[in-house]
């Protein structure tokens, strides 16, 4: 699976590392490399034994007991039912667990895919399996989420992990306003993004790899000021220093930031820093200003 550096398939606790995540993608980023992004409300989860929110599972039932009230695919049935000691059953056991937790959704959007479609009531379900150990995705029955999986063309399975960028619907604020362009926004559907910071040496500690998630000393509150051909757009950063700028077109602009009295009060602060937008795509910036005083 991409972007996971260690996987535990293994059930029951261990001293051995969490699943670490070689590469971390920001909304944008995300939804340009996967294969799948769909909205779907999760039916299942298998096998129960493995779903953290099934109350009815228990560990200390004995491995046949478990295994026989699982919906099990054939083939395993037939290795159950030809089981002849304990040894037997707990290798059973423990290949059930390594093919990781098949999540079935009933799709209500799909924004990439085979079935890229607008809402309807045409629902569609999909498969979609994550890892048993640290590296899979919590997924829980009933609930809503957004979720990014890839394809993998030997096992024909559709994968995902902690590793992506799922998250359940109420929380996907940012990922669902990129994506509303990205549909609807057609040339007009690029993202800049980026961070505000008075910390001196961002550049010393920026992981190229990985997409900031936040910055050191945020300034939050100044106006940012983005300009091109066609005109000029302007928003605040956030309180962690964060700005985004969506439905741009490609080509080349500059962007400045001011202080929080701008426009009555114009005061330069960076900038103008040039951006090169690419057709739908994605940029970020990282732009440095003084340290400002407490608001």
């Amino acid at each position: 699976m991409r972007r996971v550096l260690f996987v535990s398939l293994l059930l029951i606790p261990t001293p051995l590392a969490a699943c670490q995540c070689l590469l971390t993608l920001s909304a944008c980023n995300e939804v340009a490399v996967a294969d799948r992004v769909f909205i779907g409300t999760v039916e299942s989860v298998e096998p129960g034994f493995l779903n953290r929110w099934n109350p009815s599972k228990s560990s200390s039932l004995p491995l046949s007991q478990q295994l026989a009230g699982m919906d099990l695919p054939d083939y395993y049935k037939r290795r159950l039912a030809a089981a002849k000691t304990s040894d037997d059953i707990a290798r059973l056991f423990y290949s059930i667990v390594a093919q990781g937790r098949r999540v079935r959704f009933k799709v209500k959007t799909t924004f990439r895919g085979e079935k890229e479609k607008e809402d309807s009531d045409d629902e569609e379900s999909l498969e979609v399996w994550t890892d048993s150990g640290d590296c899979g995705y919590d997924f829980q029955e009933g609930e809503t989420y957004l979720v990014y999986a890839d394809e993998d063309e030997e096992t024909d399975r559709i994968n995902t992990s902690v590793c992506y960028r799922n998250r359940r619907l109420s929380d996907a604020g940012d990922d669902l306003a990129y994506l509303f362009f990205y549909r609807n926004g057609g040339d007009e559907s690029a993202r800049l993004e980026g961070f505000v910071t008075s910390d001196q040496f961002y550049q010393r500690d920026l992981d190229r790899a990985h997409d900031p998630e936040k910055v050191k000393l945020p300034a939050p509150g100044v106006i940012l000021e983005l300009k091109s051909g066609q005109g000029q757009r302007y928003t605040q950063s956030e309180r962690d220093g964060r700005f985004v700028f969506d439905g741009l077109a490609g080509g080349e602009y500059s962007v400045s930031v001011f202080d929080a009295g701008y426009p009555e009060l114009v005061k330069l602060l960076a900038g103008p820093a040039r951006v090169q937008m690419e057709k739908k795509g994605c940029a970020s910036q990282i732009l440095l200003v003084p340290k400002l005083p407490p608001r």
